[in-house]
């Protein structure tokens, strides 16, 4: 006998045969519906009993139908017999999910979050509950169940709660009471996630993965991550990895998922490969564009527009593109491409049209004319006038920087000078550049795109964006880059430029790895890969990445493996390529690994397109390589290097870099050897600063490598260089070493001179000791001009912008004294500070410090917002500026000592204070409490008023503290002078 849903109320009710019972309780047994609504149906009828017996009770009941009648009576038979098939099937239940599942997670049909949990039965696969709305069911929490758990210690279960209710910023504080594993790691990075750090996300999945490779729930969820950011492709190898797994439910979800990413991407790309093809077409042979694109691509569509009205032989050719330029002006709401076909309409075609035909073969095949026909052809449009031809030739032949004055004078003189000025910008640009006017490029290109925007032109702004990041990564403005690098993406995404979205995407490796953020680095190393899988200079560019992110990490065998994966693509040599030789080859070499490297060394002296400034770096890596084997040979190589880039540097940042990085190679040389006082004099000169003769502590070091040189208070000297770090000095310096520590007893001040990587470390020496560090590129000491009076600045009670999320700090309630001025509120905008600095002899800033963010590399003071909106008080702020009153400077603010990972430069607030005239910088290193250190820093203050130095007012001060309470960031403070 067969069984239904349909029964379940009448058997609830007794109201089945015998035989129908049976029949049913087996069904019972298989069906989860009927289980999930069994004991709704058995309150119900319960209820329905009691309303009876109620009723009888009353004197006038109502009359009740004939069935309910019935079934009030079999009731309590029935809720008997049900009671045993119930507690049966809890059991089962029991026995299937965990007893104490805080969310019934047995019972789910669909999940809320993307991501996999690692949480026994949260990882069982379910739909995703995505609403076309954007919103989804959440997980209702029960609060006194998550008490429970986390009286019992279940913190994971407490953390994957508080995950499914998109609570991340608690499931973050629950799973960091979890041991680490790459099931729980995996769950951070989702909880990382959903707070909006990718960056975050990707280093905890690179960690769960090293431990478990095969992990499906790992690569899951960084393809989870990885889609979030926009790297489909990138995502769709992730999610094809599940697919391959044959998990139950996960593979057919990541096989659509991976799909879905690469045809998204892959539309992309032929939408843009139309699109050339088309524009073409319409150029050199007078074929209509479909009149989709110019909606969809109005800044692509315009430049083919161009290059067909310079192509066109005849004033019939040229009014047949009327149409198109009028659909595109009404896209644009301006007139200037009808302008544009119209003029040329006009013009002579029996002496322009050979001209269009030069043209056209020049656009056809840009290698057709010698570079001695292509200067007559240019000589041939001066002389006709055609200026438009001009103009176009000129930009085609990517020569604007040659012709500057002349392409900026055609510009001007266009139908579409918005249009033009991108081209030209960025050339001007370039030149700034190369004069080192980096602050004049960067403005010039932040207004360009500005303009741009303003006029529609995304295919333009898109461009000058693109040349912008660059010019920050050249600058080690990385995070700068990586803001606008981002904004451009995504900008080129909706525009199918596919063309923008590599250069993006490898600017984008290039400031991540440059930022030493070697998961995020990776992420947009996998994209940048799988947009061209076949290109085989690719493939050996993606190796050569990897292999400087795996010596960045102290990882050497990794490190091999991939420069062997690189040489399987038989491509040119590059500087980056010998760049990491010239990294890995310190971790010992074979001798093929070093015949390669001077090989490629001289296969790229070859290349007759270097620059100056890339000779100079391929000189300093030849000269580094080479000192590992022969001292005198590469010594002679890198003191060439400093004598040729000594008038370029200042002007040219690549040969700054040469500069510092040769000096540093012969540093790290004269301390290998035992010679510690040349090393102190090379140092001196790398830094461009005094070394003391006494009381001096000297630190220098890249990687796995550091040196040590300590002399006392009667110029005594002893060095300590040691190899094989097993952390990199990213991470953490190692201990002065106890001798050294020794000779520096009897000091009463200790100064430190510092490499730019290692410069303002906390902790160096201890806070029993005053010790501080030279700020580099300074001469002489600082000293207030002459006729300066006191003058103390106070900046307090700051508002920065509401979006920041901010909290407010406590008021400042000290009376003012004599000399002091004091901004606050919205008064203590950036630029009424830096007014005021310019003759201060004191200053304190009670503000927000920020670091890491995605403004600027260095950390940052929030203060007010000006009338432009600015409210971020920059290491660029200082930058040529004079501090007359040479102040001493008290950073009150969390983290403002945090500087850019530099190798070539220091980049930080206290730094660039100094240089701008501060005597002494107090920052600290770490957060702050609020409460505390607006009565330290007075303290402080009070002793330098009495006569210490900074550096022995943060001794003493520090030392009161500490006996006190053992304070963190206490001790974390560093003095600069």
């Amino acid at each position: 006998m067969t069984a239904s849903c349909d029964q379940l109320a009448a058997f609830v009710d007794g109201e089945l045969s015998p035989a129908e019972a049976e029949a049913f309780q087996k069904h019972l047994a298989d069906c989860e519906d009927c289980q999930a609504g069994l004991m709704d149906q058995v309150q119900a009828s319960t209820a329905v009993q009691a309303a009876g017996e109620h009723a009888r009770r009353k004197p006038h009941a109502p009359f009740q139908p004939v069935r309910a009648r019935r079934r009030t009576r079999a009731v309590p038979y029935a809720v008997g017999a049900v009671a045993v098939v119930l507690l049966g099937i809890l059991g089962v239940r029991a026995l299937r999910a965990p007893p104490e599942d805080p969310l019934l997670l047995a019972r789910a049909e669909t999940r809320p979050l993307e991501g996999w949990l690692s949480y026994p039965d949260a990882g069982r696969y379910r739909p995703l509950a995505t609403m076309r709305s954007g919103s989804a069911d959440r997980a209702a929490l029960d609060h006194r169940r998550l008490a429970e758990l986390e009286d019992r210690g279940d913190f994971h279960g407490v953390a994957t709660a508080y995950l499914l209710a998109s609570e991340f910023e608690r499931a973050e504080q629950f799973l960091d009471r979890v041991p680490t594993s790459p099931e729980v790691d995996s769950d951070r990075a989702l909880a990382a996630l959903g707070r909006g750090d990718a960056e975050r996300a990707l280093g905890l999945l690179e960690h769960a993965l090293t431990a478990a490779p095969r992990s499906p729930r790992g690569h899951w969820n960084r393809g989870v991550v990885l889609r979030a950011m926009g790297l489909e492709l990138a995502a769709s190898v992730e999610f094809q990895r599940v697919a391959d797994t044959a998990e139950p439910g996960w593979n057919e979800e990541a096989k659509r998922l991976a799909g879905g990413l690469r045809a998204s991407a892959e539309a992309r790309q032929k939408a843009w490969s139309a699109l050339t093809e088309a524009g073409q077409a319409l150029a050199l042979q007078g074929t209509p564009m479909p009149a989709a694109m110019v909606v969809r691509n109005p800044g692509r569509v315009r430049l083919y527009l161009y290059h067909a009205l310079r192509t066109a032989a005849s004033r019939e050719q040229v009014l047949a593109l009327l149409p198109l330029a009028q659909s595109l002006d009404q896209v644009s709401r301006t007139r200037t491409a009808s302008a544009s076909v119209q003029r040329i309409a006009q013009a002579d075609f029996a002496r322009r049209a050979p001209l269009a035909g030069t043209y056209r073969t020049l656009l056809a095949d840009p290698g057709a004319l010698t570079d001695g026909e292509k200067a007559a052809y240019l000589e041939r449009l001066r002389r006709s006038g055609e200026q438009d031809l001009l103009l176009g030739a000129l930009l085609l032949m990517g020569t604007e920087r040659q012709h500057l004055a002349e392409v900026e004078r055609l510009v001007q003189a266009s139908e579409d000078v918005l249009w033009y000025r991108g081209p030209l910008v960025k050339a001007q640009a370039l030149e700034e550049m190369a004069r080192g006017a980096g602050t004049a490029a960067e403005q010039r290109l932040l207004e360009a795109v500005e303009d741009s925007r303003r006029a529609g032109l995304d295919y333009r702004s898109i461009a000058l964006q693109e040349e912008l990041s660059t010019l920050y990564n050249r600058l080690d403005r990385r995070r700068e880059a990586m803001q606008v690098a981002r904004a451009a993406l995504e900008a080129a995404r909706r525009t199918d430029d596919w063309f923008h979205e590599d250069l993006l995407v490898f600017d984008l490796v290039t400031s991540a790895r440059l930022s030493h953020a070697p998961a995020l680095a990776r992420a947009y190393l996998d994209e940048y890969l799988q947009r061209a899988p076949e290109d085989c200079a690719r493939r050996a560019e993606y190796h050569h990445f990897r292999a400087l992110l795996a010596v960045e990490a102290l990882d050497a065998p990794a490190a091999r493996h991939e420069m062997a994966q690189a040489q399987a693509c038989p491509a040119a040599p590059t500087l980056f390529e010998i760049a990491v030789y010239g990294d890995l080859l310190r971790f010992g070499a074979t001798g093929a690994e070093r015949a390669r490297a001077e090989d490629r060394i001289r296969l790229l002296r070859q290349d007759a397109s270097l620059e100056p400034d890339q000779r100079l770096l391929l000189e300093h890596l030849a000269g580094r390589i080479l000192i590992e084997t022969d001292r005198p040979g590469g010594q002679r190589i890198l003191r060439d290097v400093i004598a040729g880039a000594a008038k370029r540097r200042e002007t040219d940042i690549e040969a700054r870099k040469a500069w510092s990085h040769s000096y540093q190679a012969l540093v790290r040389d004269a301390g290998k050897a035992g010679e510690f006082n040349e090393a102190i004099a090379l140092l001196s000169a790398e830094l461009e600063r005094a070394a003391p003769s006494t009381c001096l502590l000297a630190l220098a070091g890249q990687d796995e490598r550091i040196l040590f040189v300590a002399k006392g208070p009667q110029g005594e000297t002893r060095g300590e260089y040691r190899e094989g770090l097993t952390r990199s000095l990213h991470e953490a310096v190692p201990p002065v070493p106890a001798a050294l520590q020794a000779v520096l007893e009897g000091c009463d001040t200790v100064r430190v001179l510092a490499e730019p990587l290692l410069q303002g470390r906390p902790g160096l020496l201890g806070p029993d000791r005053a010790w501080s560090y030279l700020a580099p590129k300074v001469q002489g000491t600082n000293a207030p001009a002459v006729g300066t009076s006191f003058k103390h600045v106070v900046v307090s009670d700051v508002e920065p912008p509401a979006s920041l999320g901010l909290p407010r700090l406590l008021p400042w309630n000290r009376p003012p004294e004599p000399g002091e001025v004091h901004l606050r509120g919205a008064s203590a905008t950036p630029e009424a500070v830096l007014a005021e600095l310019t003759d201060a002899t004191q200053v304190e800033f009670h503000a927000h410090g920020l670091s890491r963010s995605g403004f600027s590399d260095a950390s940052f003071l929030a203060l007010s917002p000006g009338a432009r909106g600015r409210y971020a008080l920059t290491a660029a702020d200082l930058q040529g500026r004079s501090l007359r009153g040479a102040p001493l400077v008290l950073l009150a603010a969390c983290e403002a000592n945090v500087g850019a990972l530099r190798y070539h430069d220091v980049w930080s607030l206290p730094a660039a204070f100094i240089q701008a005239g501060a005597r002494s910088v107090v920052a600290p290193s770490s957060q702050v409490p609020d409460a505390e250190v607006g009565t330290f820093f007075q303290e402080l203050l009070e002793r330098v008023d009495a006569g210490a130095t900074a550096a022995q007012a943060l001794r003493d001060t520090r030392r009161a503290w500490l006996q006190k309470t053992p304070t963190r960031w206490v001790e974390d403070l560093v003095v600069f002078e």
